[in-house]
């Protein structure tokens, strides 16, 4: 390590003033590339971004480390300092200043390196993701017009070669609100077996992991406090890499409220990911089932399939109309993952995969009953013994 990328780290250690601040944009200019990349990639371009300010009676330095980092040697950034440096702009004062150079970075990137690079933004351990980025701290709407005309070109003639997941949490991931089948707050055996499989594809050879978004009417609140817990719950059950659409308070007023605001957040991964197709995952409980039958009608050539976790004991006649709009229903993750084969959207390995990770769960769980356990146990052996044949 340089003496000057040394001397950079001191001074991000404690509070700057006016001098410290020069002596920071000194220190940044005689950085070499390498030293750069190392600087940024180390968590520390929020807290540099954020050392620096515009003094009222002096120099403009949070201006001028902007124009040094995120203009003059943009050039010189990889991906994952570029990301960094978009990181500690949308989390900082932003300001159109700010919202330049978040622009100019984006734009400035081409091809697969872009949608990688939208991926690394996106996979932030914050509410601070992509969707946030672009629809939430973008407030000037023609520099988000032309993030998002970027975005669109790019993805032109780009092969649509795998899908997201968006996945509803309450009742598709945890046992929460209407589904009495297991213990309240039980992780659905099989479901995270079941979203990786979907996330690796028929091959078991994706272009990028970690490719699934929630989908929840849960608000979103100023701090992003609701957003983040649900974050810590999913990381906390086994999900490592996600980001988090939310909603507002007004979605939770009816089912149709919820089912817009989800529709909307989806709307706006369409518009962020034009080269991925989509897989939605939600339950029959609050107005997803309408959700997936409008994705349907919306983005047609961007669905690969809706897969609705029944929790309120649909009866066979309204799940084969639904089938036919392409909207499946299961009762189990299993049963999920052997239709999800039938499709062509997972291996076999990942479907016995879904199958060891269920019946693991099941045998974890503390019922409430024997005649809970026996119940969902009777629907696993019954969609374990429909899919064991696709699957040989």
């Amino acid at each position: 390590m340089s003496a000057e990328l040394g001397l950079v780290r001191e001074l991000l250690a404690h509070s700057t003033g006016e001098d410290e601040e020069g002596r920071l944009l000194a220190l940044l200019r005689a950085l070499d590339t390498e030293e750069l990349n190392e600087l940024l990639d180390d968590h520390t371009a929020d807290r540099l971004l954020g050392a620096l300010d515009n003094h009222l009676l002096g120099p403009r330095n949070r201006d001028a480390v902007i124009d040094l980092v995120a203009v003059q040697r943009a050039g010189e950034l990889d991906l994952h300092s570029r990301a960094a440096v978009i990181y500690g702009l949308q989390t900082g004062r932003t300001g159109h200043r700010g919202e330049e150079a978040i622009a100019g970075l984006v734009c400035a990137v081409e091809g697969a390196e872009l949608t990688h690079l939208k991926n690394i933004v996106n996979l932030r351990s914050d509410h601070h993701d992509l969707e946030g980025l672009v629809f939430k701290d973008l407030d000037d709407r023609d520099i988000r017009q032309r993030v998002l005309d970027h975005i669109h070109a790019q993805a032109q003639g780009m092969p649509v070669t795998e899908a997201k997941v968006l996945s509803d949490i309450d009742d598709t991931v945890f046992c929460k609100l209407h589904d009495h089948r297991y213990p309240r707050g039980t992780l659905y055996p099989g479901v995270l077996a079941f979203q990786e499989a979907l996330d690796m594809g028929p091959d078991d050879d994706p272009l990028s992991i970690g490719d699934l978004t929630f989908v929840t009417a849960r608000p979103m609140d100023f701090f992003g406090l609701v957003e983040n817990h649900s974050r810590e719950s999913l990381k906390k059950a086994g999900v490592a890499d996600l980001s988090v659409m939310s909603g507002s308070p007004f979605s939770l007023l009816s089912l149709d409220t919820m089912a817009g605001k989800k529709l909307e957040n989806i709307a706006h991964h369409v518009q962020l990911y034009p080269e991925y197709r989509m897989t939605f995952m939600g339950d029959s409980g609050q107005g997803d089932v309408q959700v997936g039958e409008r994705l349907w009608q919306e983005f047609p050539e961007a669905m690969d399939a809706v897969f609705i976790h029944d929790v309120v004991d649909t009866g066979i006649q309204a799940r084969r109309e639904h089938a036919e709009h392409r909207v499946w229903f299961h009762d189990t993750y299993v049963g999920a993952a052997a239709k999800a084969l039938e499709l062509g959207l997972i291996s076999r390995t990942r479907w016995k995969h879904v199958v060891d990770e269920a019946a693991q769960a099941l045998e974890e769980i503390v019922w409430d009953s024997g005649e809970q356990e026996a119940a969902m146990r009777a629907l696993f052996e019954r969609d374990l013994a429909d899919g064991a044949g696709m699957a040989s």
